[in-house]
Protein backbone atom coordinates (compact mmCIF):
# COMPACT_ATOMS: atom_id res chain seq x y z
CA UNK A 1 0.00 0.00 0.00
CA UNK A 2 1.24 3.67 -1.11
CA UNK A 3 -0.44 6.83 -0.14
CA UNK A 4 0.12 9.75 -2.56
CA UNK A 5 0.30 13.29 -0.83
CA UNK A 6 -2.35 14.23 1.87
CA UNK A 7 -5.13 14.16 -0.50
CA UNK A 8 -7.10 10.79 0.31
CA UNK A 9 -4.96 8.84 -2.41
CA UNK A 10 -4.20 5.09 -1.71
CA UNK A 11 -2.56 2.75 -4.04
CA UNK A 12 -2.95 -1.06 -3.18
CA UNK A 13 -2.86 -4.19 -4.69
CA UNK A 14 -5.81 -6.53 -4.18
CA UNK A 15 -8.04 -9.58 -6.31
CA UNK A 16 -11.25 -8.29 -4.70
CA UNK A 17 -13.46 -5.89 -6.49
CA UNK A 18 -13.72 -2.40 -5.14
CA UNK A 19 -17.32 -2.52 -3.74
CA UNK A 20 -15.16 -4.97 -1.04
CA UNK A 21 -12.59 -2.74 -1.03
CA UNK A 22 -14.86 0.28 -0.38
CA UNK A 23 -16.61 -1.24 2.46
CA UNK A 24 -13.24 -2.81 4.58
CA UNK A 25 -11.69 0.68 4.57
CA UNK A 26 -15.15 2.56 5.09
CA UNK A 27 -15.15 -0.11 8.31
CA UNK A 28 -11.46 0.47 9.26
CA UNK A 29 -11.85 4.04 9.07
CA UNK A 30 -15.03 3.90 11.64
CA UNK A 31 -13.24 1.77 14.02
CA UNK A 32 -10.12 3.64 14.10
CA UNK A 33 -11.50 7.04 14.38
CA UNK A 34 -15.09 6.66 14.77
CA UNK A 35 -16.34 8.54 12.13
CA UNK A 36 -17.98 7.49 9.26
CA UNK A 37 -16.67 8.87 5.40
CA UNK A 38 -17.27 7.96 1.87
CA UNK A 39 -14.62 5.94 0.03
CA UNK A 40 -14.04 5.77 -3.49
CA UNK A 41 -12.06 2.10 -5.24
CA UNK A 42 -11.17 2.79 -9.02
CA UNK A 43 -8.61 0.34 -10.44
CA UNK A 44 -6.05 1.30 -13.15
CA UNK A 45 -7.98 0.79 -16.13
CA UNK A 46 -10.64 3.07 -14.39
CA UNK A 47 -8.58 5.51 -14.34
CA UNK A 48 -6.55 5.03 -17.58
CA UNK A 49 -10.01 4.81 -19.30
CA UNK A 50 -11.20 8.84 -17.52
CA UNK A 51 -7.81 9.99 -18.49
CA UNK A 52 -8.41 9.09 -22.22
CA UNK A 53 -11.68 9.43 -22.31
CA UNK A 54 -10.98 13.45 -21.94
CA UNK A 55 -13.11 15.37 -24.33
CA UNK A 56 -11.04 18.19 -24.23
CA UNK A 57 -7.74 19.80 -26.21
CA UNK A 58 -4.43 19.05 -25.11
CA UNK A 59 -4.06 22.81 -23.46
CA UNK A 60 -7.36 22.05 -21.65
CA UNK A 61 -7.07 18.83 -20.55
CA UNK A 62 -3.89 20.26 -18.90
CA UNK A 63 -5.71 22.39 -16.66
CA UNK A 64 -8.33 20.39 -16.24
CA UNK A 65 -10.29 18.35 -13.27
CA UNK A 66 -11.30 15.13 -13.12
CA UNK A 67 -14.55 14.25 -11.04
CA UNK A 68 -14.13 10.75 -10.52
CA UNK A 69 -17.80 9.95 -10.02
CA UNK A 70 -18.89 7.17 -7.31
CA UNK A 71 -21.55 5.55 -9.78
CA UNK A 72 -22.33 5.84 -13.59
CA UNK A 73 -25.02 9.10 -13.19
CA UNK A 74 -28.65 8.32 -14.72
CA UNK A 75 -29.33 9.87 -17.92
CA UNK A 76 -31.94 12.62 -16.66
CA UNK A 77 -29.35 13.39 -14.12
CA UNK A 78 -26.92 13.91 -16.84
CA UNK A 79 -29.30 16.18 -18.77
CA UNK A 80 -30.46 18.36 -15.55
CA UNK A 81 -26.93 19.01 -14.74
CA UNK A 82 -26.50 20.05 -18.39
CA UNK A 83 -28.86 22.71 -18.44
CA UNK A 84 -26.62 25.13 -16.74
CA UNK A 85 -24.26 26.46 -18.01
CA UNK A 86 -21.69 29.55 -17.09
CA UNK A 87 -19.25 31.05 -19.42
CA UNK A 88 -15.90 30.47 -18.73
CA UNK A 89 -16.51 26.79 -17.61
CA UNK A 90 -16.91 24.01 -19.48
CA UNK A 91 -17.57 20.55 -18.37
CA UNK A 92 -18.56 16.93 -19.86
CA UNK A 93 -20.03 13.93 -18.34
CA UNK A 94 -18.62 10.34 -19.58
CA UNK A 95 -20.00 7.72 -17.87
CA UNK A 96 -18.22 7.82 -14.51
CA UNK A 97 -16.23 10.91 -15.04
CA UNK A 98 -17.08 14.60 -15.30
CA UNK A 99 -14.47 16.43 -16.78
CA UNK A 100 -14.15 20.20 -16.04
CA UNK A 101 -12.01 22.77 -17.74
CA UNK A 102 -12.53 26.91 -15.37
CA UNK A 103 -11.11 28.90 -17.69
CA UNK A 104 -10.04 31.02 -14.83
CA UNK A 105 -9.70 28.43 -12.66
CA UNK A 106 -11.48 25.90 -10.23
CA UNK A 107 -11.04 28.46 -7.51
CA UNK A 108 -13.02 31.34 -9.49
CA UNK A 109 -15.64 28.49 -11.23
CA UNK A 110 -18.91 29.02 -10.21
CA UNK A 111 -19.28 25.28 -10.08
CA UNK A 112 -17.99 22.83 -7.06
CA UNK A 113 -18.22 19.50 -6.43
CA UNK A 114 -21.30 19.70 -4.54
CA UNK A 115 -23.28 21.13 -7.26
CA UNK A 116 -22.49 17.69 -8.93
CA UNK A 117 -23.04 15.58 -6.29
CA UNK A 118 -26.55 17.14 -5.57
CA UNK A 119 -27.13 17.34 -9.02
CA UNK A 120 -25.97 13.92 -10.66
CA UNK A 121 -26.97 11.69 -6.82
CA UNK A 122 -23.76 10.45 -6.53
CA UNK A 123 -20.42 11.50 -4.45
CA UNK A 124 -17.38 12.69 -6.18
CA UNK A 125 -13.73 13.16 -5.97
CA UNK A 126 -11.80 16.18 -7.79
CA UNK A 127 -7.79 15.78 -9.12
CA UNK A 128 -5.91 17.54 -11.34
CA UNK A 129 -4.58 16.72 -14.33
CA UNK A 130 -0.61 16.42 -12.19
CA UNK A 131 -2.74 14.03 -9.76
CA UNK A 132 -3.81 12.08 -12.78
CA UNK A 133 -0.61 11.20 -13.70
CA UNK A 134 0.59 10.94 -10.87
CA UNK A 135 -1.68 8.14 -9.70
CA UNK A 136 -1.08 6.30 -13.14
CA UNK A 137 2.41 6.59 -12.64
CA UNK A 138 2.16 5.00 -8.59
CA UNK A 139 -0.26 2.32 -10.10
CA UNK A 140 2.00 0.75 -12.40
Amino acid sequence: MQTYIQSGNVILESSENANSIENKIQKAILAQFGFEVLVMAKTRPDLERMFANCPFSEDKKKASYFLMLHQTPKDDLVKTASEIVYQADEYQIIDDCLYLFCDKGMGKSKFNVNYFERTLKTFATARNYNTMLKLLSLSQ
